[in-house]
């Protein structure tokens, strides 16, 4: 089951290269049906998917009821062409909390490329042998743009980056969970943008302090997601392959097993110190690839004009174009 947003927020099913809109074939469905999606998707459905994700077990079956019977129903079913699709988050109220040099072989050449060392991949593993946590940092959901959507950085960076990376939606939250305890109710394509002039000592910081406000990732559209959400499908997110393609040329392609910390793992050490919720997102970090590797004088720099394309496998391709940022 694929699960879109589209227009002004408001919740679909991707099907066939159509988008089915629930809140019109919900109507259609046994009074229980439609009472638990009237329930948990109110009104136009544009609203938190919060509810439907607690709540899964409900909604489901009534879900998979408009996907079997509302096809052929060209009133309730629009091509998906006819629409503008938007990030697929479930409330912008969640917290997005993405993994930092989470594949060694990306961390490898980006952490040379910044200080001029030399590691070697099993350096970053022997890390989490050794009981050092996973790092990272926090996305605001206002950077968040969805598919077929301009991305720019502010005006002046010179060295802007691309990341495609997997961001899996939490099916349960609370407070010291555990490895076992973690469930996935969906994935998406997420591309991690980044301007990284302060990494390679270019014009002025945009931070200091003992704190870091991670403005390098969380600036207007310096985040993209999409085109849906996969739910219900027979896909092992510890398990998918990424790839990345700038105007047709394959820079990054991954798997999220190359990942040194895992998402279960992951989510287990957060929950140590905030309850996490059902709908949080957790973004898997990436792996090699990206401009930042070919160092500061490298040829995989994004420039205006640039198309784009983060696939994930089972949920689609993201596509985004760079615009001219010095206009921003």
């Amino acid at each position: 089951m694929k699960l879109v947003r589209y227009n002004n927020g408001v919740t679909g099913l991707l099907d066939n290269n159509k988008i089915i809109d629930i809140s019109a074939a919900r109507e259609r469905l046994s009074t229980s049906g439609a009472e638990v999606l009237r329930s948990l998707l109110p009104g136009n459905c544009g609203g938190s998917w919060n509810d439907m994700i607690a709540h899964w077990d409900e909604a489901r079956e009534p879900l998979g009821d408009i996907l079997n019977s509302a096809l052929d129903n060209q009133d309730i079913s629009h091509p998906v062409d006819s629409i503008k699709l938007v990030a697929p988050l479930p409330d912008r109220r969640n917290r997005i909390i993405a993994l930092g040099a989470n594949v060694a072989a990306h961390a490898v050449n980006a952490f040379k490329a910044i200080t001029g060392e030399d590691y070697t991949e099993d350096h970053f593993h022997k890390e989490q042998r050794d009981g050092l946590p996973p790092w990272g940092f926090t996305i605001m959901p206002e950077t968040v743009v969805g598919t077929e959507t301009e991305v720019r950085p502010e005006a002046g960076v010179k060295k802007f980056d691309y990341e495609v990376e997997v961001g899996v939606i939490l099916a349960r939250g609370g407070r010291k969970i555990t490895e076992n305890d973690f469930s996935v109710w969906g994935f998406t394509v997420w591309n991690d943008l980044s301007i990284r002039d302060p990494r390679l000592g270019i014009g002025p910081p945009i931070h200091r302090g003992a704190f870091n406000w991670a403005l390098e990732k969380n600036f207007d559209t310096g985040n993209a997601c999409g085109p849906c959400v996969v739910v219900d499908e027979d896909y092992d997110v510890n398990n998918l392959r990424c790839i990345m393609r700038v105007n047709g040329e394959v820079r990054q392609d991954w798997s999220t097993s190359d990942m040194i910390y895992g998402f279960a793992e992951s989510a287990a050490y957060l929950s140590r110190y905030i309850e996490l919720a059902p709908g949080d997102i957790l973004c898997s970090g990436t792996g090699p690839g990206t401009a930042i590797e070919s160092g500061v004088d490298g040829d995989r720099w994004l420039k205006p004009g640039d198309q784009l394309e983060a696939e994930v496998h089972g949920v689609g391709i993201l596509k985004n174009v760079v615009g001219n940022w010095e206009n921003s």
